[in-house]
């Protein structure tokens, strides 16, 4: 993970990020009737793209935000509440009308530790997550992924703390000129380990296309 040098570029590059932020949001909003909450707490705002969507969205007296880094210089546009500095896994989730998240959780080591946290401190929990299967191309020619998690497995830790549980998958399938760029697109999006693969192993990957798998989940007590 270099996103902490990345966020500057973040944004120019984060096309599919942007694209998930968007379905989420119109997920979140068919599956939930309220249009209004009196708190609502993102974890792993980044620099705010999906933040600008749902405080677009929804009417709400206070948005709590969260980040692995501290990135308050990219969300001057955006009002906020309060900003929680910190790992999601080991600081204190407030309580709130719902908590919500984009393309983050994904890097999370104890899931289902977590689910259990969230599901303490609210009765609406929606996210979006890339799953088992993202950035195949990647992971056939450098050995090297994160431990995504099937859609399956994700929902049912979800029904062991939420009454209902709503979700949909997505492929998505981003194509570049070159080899080059697609290797150049995942490090201007902070999503990297090649610095432990070889220069060899570099220039000899061929894939012109990075695929994206990605689910959706909406979750209420």
């Amino acid at each position: 993970m270099n996103f902490n040098n990345k966020f500057h570029i973040y944004n120019a590059n984060a096309d599919i990020q942007r694209l998930v932020a968007h379905k989420l949001n119109n997920f979140i909003s068919y599956n939930c009737k309220e249009k209004q909450f009196k708190s609502i707490f993102e974890i792993g705002c980044g620099t705010g793209i999906f933040t600008s969507y749902i405080t677009k969205s929804y009417n709400f007296d206070n948005i709590i935000l969260n980040d692995y880094f501290d990135t308050r210089k990219y969300l001057t546009n955006i009002k906020y509440s309060n900003f929680l500095f910190g790992d999601i896994e080991t600081i204190a989730i407030p309580e709130v009308d719902i908590v919500v998240s984009s393309s983050v959780l994904q890097w999370i080591k104890n899931f289902d530790l977590l689910v259990n946290k969230v599901s303490k401190n609210t009765n609406l929990f929606a996210f979006s997550i890339f799953t088992l299967g993202n950035l195949k191309e990647i992971n056939d020619h450098f050995k090297i992924s994160l431990n995504y998690m099937q859609a399956d497995t994700i929902e049912t830790t979800l029904k062991k703390y939420f009454k209902i549980v709503n979700s949909e998958t997505q492929t998505l399938k981003k194509k570049f000129n070159t080899p080059f760029d697609a290797l150049r697109h995942l490090k201007n999006t902070g999503v990297t380990g090649f610095k432990k693969a070889s220069i060899s192993s570099i220039r000899s990957f061929s894939d012109t296309t990075l695929t994206y798998e990605v689910a959706y989940f909406y979750c209420s007590n």
